[in-house]
């Protein structure tokens, strides 16, 4: 690849990083661009807001990478507004950088511990550069489970092909919900927590015991060191993102060697401003008749987990 190729990769390696509205405009790249990436959870005890910055020019990308001066804009502020409100978020380190090409020590982040409702917007003043950066999204409240009802026994009842269904309401652009199943694996030196996770694409699906049990011979590996495996018990995890995050999950997938106009719902930057929440039902416990098909079924039984 051409080094004027370098400018389009290391932009998409930045935003692959894990109120009012405002207008998006997405005006021509200079050098350097702003790009940020903030994700907001209203449940979240903590907010981040990453800003980075793209960058070209006759040095080397790879040796511009190692450089921290390269990736962070010296002297910017960010704010999170919102009606009656505002408050700034202060410069943190204290997040490691992923091992890479680029510059692997701690992140540059900003943070607020203030707790964010309603329409939120970040607003970013770069005064080396004269420029402001907005993007503005709406914090979302977490999933109401309905099936199973999390005020009654919870256990998930498998009847031969009777079926458990997984329901929840809320907002639902961008979802998945985990069914996470818990076990322990008992060997000669010690024992081992374990989980499984299957994951759906949705807010709403039905889990039939053969399909589990057919999942578990396919996932969970045989293993002469297990001596018996034992069940904890399932989890389900829902989780859901708004409009503007479920955009970013369908066009964030550009072409490696050019940009055209890639996915930005701010002013003045590349990225995403953006909003998400989940919901948890926990330490679910299989009926006993499951518990004796996972043991005895010709689908599972070489797995070798054991009754209580």
């Amino acid at each position: 690849m051409k080094t004027v190729h370098y400018f389009s990769v290391f932009l998409i390696a930045f935003l692959l990083l894990t109120g009012c509205e405002e207008d998006v405009y997405a005006p021509l790249a200079k050098s350097p661009y702003p790009v940020v990436y903030c994700v907001l959870n209203k449940s979240d005890s903590a907010h981040y807001v990453r800003l980075t910055k793209s960058f070209s020019g006759p040095v080397d990308a790879l040796v511009m990478a190692q450089n921290p001066d390269s990736l962070y804009y010296k002297n910017a502020r960010v704010f999170a507004e919102w009606c009656g409100g505002k408050t700034e978020l202060l410069p943190t380190n204290e997040i490691k950088r992923d091992e890479g090409i680029l510059f692997s020590g701690y992140s540059l982040l900003y943070k607020t511990t203030i707790r964010l409702q309603g329409g939120v917007r970040i607003h970013i003043y770069l005064p080396d550069y004269n420029t402001e950066v907005f993007g503005s999204t709406s914090m979302m409240n977490p999933p109401v489970f309905t099936n199973p009802n999390p005020l009654l026994k919870k256990v998930l009842n498998f009847y031969e092909e009777n079926y458990v269904t997984v329901l929840w309401d809320g907002i639902k652009p961008s979802c998945q919900t985990i069914l996470r199943f818990k076990y322990l694996e008992i060997k000669d030196q010690g024992m081992d927590t374990c989980r499984l996770d299957w994951v759906h694409k949705s807010a709403d699906f039905t889990i039939l015991p053969g399909d589990l049990l057919d999942y578990f011979n396919h996932w969970i590996k045989d293993n002469p060191e297990v001596r018996y495996r034992k069940i904890l018990g399932f989890d389900i995890l829902a989780s859901t993102g708004n409009a503007q995050m479920a955009d970013y999950m369908t066009y964030k997938d550009w072409n490696i060697d050019y940009i055209d106009r890639p996915y930005s719902n701010l002013i003045n930057a590349y990225g995403l401003v953006a909003a998400r929440t989940n919901g948890a039902l926990t330490d679910y416990q299989p009926n006993q008749k499951f518990i004796d098909s996972l043991m005895l079924s010709p689908k599972t039984e070489h797995l070798k987990f054991v009754s209580w």
